[in-house]
Parts: structure tokens; sequence; C-alpha cells
């Protein structure tokens, strides 16, 4: 059985952490802790309210800068366990967590956890970015 399996069908609430209660951030905190041993820090939390969603946006980005945890990668590049960030009402805020052929695993207002094709339909236009974790990237060139 795929990883992801343990993932499908999470409640999802605002600014939820964990398996009784998740958002987008909180599923990939919780994937890449529990399938990978990745610590990953919760950037929502450093804002008052999720309503601030330029705050968040502008937090990831700072995540995301050279001196970051994360690592930017072509769209075509996408591997497993990915990053995928997208653009909801004009800022980047949205993520989900890549499990190959075009799919992910992510959670949406309102909605259980799900897979979803990202490469069509309303996601496709909305990805403005792929994050590998450095500590994913280290793990694989030491295995290499």
């Amino acid at each position: 059985m795929h990883w992801s399996a343990d993932y499908i069908g999470l409640p999802w609430q605002v600014g939820g952490l964990t398996r009784d209660g998740i958002a987008c951030w909180g599923l990939a905190r919780l994937v890449y802790a529990e399938c990978l041993g990745i610590p990953v820090p919760d950037y929502a939390a450093a804002v008052p309210s999720l309503e601030e969603r330029a705050e968040i946006a502008g937090i990831f980005a700072e995540a995301t800068s050279s001196s970051g945890p994360w690592h930017e990668v072509g769209a075509a590049d996408a591997a497993e366990f990915d990053i995928l960030v997208f653009r909801r009402a004009g800022l980047a805020h949205h993520v989900g967590i890549a499990i190959g052929a075009g799919r992910m695993l992510h959670i949406d207002t309102g909605q259980d956890s799900c897979l979803v094709d990202y490469t069509a339909g309303r996601w496709a236009s909305r990805l403005v970015g792929v994050y590998a974790h450095k500590a994913r990237i280290l793990d694989a060139v030491m295995a290499a």
C-alpha cells in the first residue's frame, strides 16, 4: 500500500495540525514527521490568524530563500514528498505533497484530505513552486 493511503480522509480544520483536524500545511508537517522523520516549522502559527494570508505567503517565501530549509526544483522534476505551492486569491499560501505521476495529497477548506491531479484542472494554473527539503536532498546524495 502506498504511504499516502494513511493520510486520505483526514478531516479539515482551520490551522489544524493533527489527524483529528488538519489544514494543508499541517498535513505536510504530519507527513514529513511520520514518513520522513523530518520536523518542519509551523509557518502558519507565526501569524495570529490564517486570515492573514499575505503574512503566511511572506513567511513561506522567507523559508524558501537560499538560507531556508527548502530548495526550489522545477515543476517537471517534482518528486515524491516534494511540497507543491499554489496561488489562491493572488497569494502563494496553499500546499500539497507530491506523490508521483502528477498527483498530490492535499486538503482543502471544508473537505477531507484526498489525492488529486495537480497537472490539470484548477490546480495546474495555480502552481507557483515545487520545493524539496534540503535534508531529503542530502540523504539522496549520501545514498548515491
